[in-house]
């Protein structure tokens, strides 16, 4: 229903260091015409980030002009084939003193984070510190975090990462998480604005996602009708006078079938739910009420009366318990 993978902001390796599958990828689009666009989706990194390594491909001795290296290194890639542009990308970070992983430090990082290879060790494996090899354990997608590398393998009291985990933590306890979508069906247009918004500010993230879910499972019931215009969400997480702090968004994707896993706070009348029960099969049907009593209580779900009788099934749920559905309303009533 909404597009929560790749699409960050900023983008899920902004920042961290370039790698050798990244290059590679980037080769293989320069040399088959692909937009510089699409690279930078694939590879996780900004439009401006990706132009900014093409210098890495013109050797030192040629003078290409920044705006015409795009085109330079793709004729260069076509024309001649043998090119060892790898050789000169390694050579430009090695003039510039500029990291670089190569295929190997990813092997390394991938099997050590299966094995659960100690932070320290693993780091001494990869020849760098360990905020680095958190940092590409986030950069290959083995964790989201720098905070989530370090709870799973450790972190040296008084090194780098310790401290970095430590100060992002102690800015995390007055943190609030705000989220914003504009042009959901349901929501309110703001005077002057050009699009419908919603704005709420929640304690943590998963509220803010349960919210972001229930926002756009409505819009997915009864804005498919309307004038086909993007739907944006953006979850901000900003502490007590922070201007910056990490920020994520994505679309509302139409083309997706609404259904799958959905926490319990998002649930909503008429979700068909499937359930598994205590003899090992699963309890499917229909929410015709939901109840909760306070933030944080368990949610009540009740189902669809059985055999037409007065006897109702009821299921309760924890606010952040994924809840299987099936299809929503507005496929069940068709």
């Amino acid at each position: 229903m909404s597009d929560d993978r790749g699409e960050l902001q900023p983008p899920s390796r902004h920042g961290t260091t370039w790698r050798e599958s990244e290059y590679r990828v980037l080769a293989d689009d320069l040399r088959a015409g692909a937009e510089l666009a699409r690279t930078a989706r694939t590879v996780g990194r900004t439009e401006s980030a990706v132009r900014a390594a093409l210098r890495n491909f013109v050797p030192p001795e040629e003078r290409v002009p920044a705006a015409e290296r795009e085109r330079w290194i793709r004729g260069r890639l076509v024309a001649e084939p043998e090119w060892d542009w790898w050789a000169v990308v390694v050579d430009q970070h090695r003039r510039s003193r500029s990291g670089l992983w190569f295929t190997r430090h990813e092997h390394c990082a991938r099997i050590g984070w299966r094995r659960r290879t100690p932070m320290t060790a693993l780091a001494q494996e990869l020849g760098t510190s360990e905020l680095s090899a958190a940092e590409l354990l986030r950069s290959l997608g083995l964790v989201n975090s720098i905070e989530e590398a370090a709870d799973q393998l450790g972190a040296t009291p008084g090194l780098a990462l310790a401290k970095r985990v430590a100060a992002r933590r102690d800015d995390a306890v007055g943190a609030r998480w705000i989220l914003v979508i504009d042009g959901a069906a349901g929501t309110t247009r703001p005077r002057q604005a050009p699009v419908r918004r919603q704005v709420s500010l929640h304690e943590s993230r998963a509220a803010a996602e349960a919210e972001r879910d229930r926002v756009l499972a409505w819009h997915a019931r009864v804005g498919m009708g309307e004038p086909q215009q993007p739907v944006w969400w953006t979850i901000a997480e900003r502490g007590l006078g922070a201007t910056t702090g990490p920020t994520r968004c994505g679309t509302f994707d139409p083309a997706a079938p609404f259904g799958g896993p959905v926490r319990a706070e998002a649930l909503t009348v008429g979700d068909v739910i499937r359930v598994a029960v205590s003899d090992g099969g699963f309890l499917q049907d229909r929410i015709t009420a939901i109840t909760q009593r306070g933030p944080g209580a368990p949610i009540v779900v009740d189902l669809a009366p059985v055999a037409n009788s007065r006897v109702r099934r009821v299921v309760e749920f924890t606010p952040g318990e994924m809840v299987d559905v099936v299809r929503g309303l507005a496929e069940h009533a068709s």
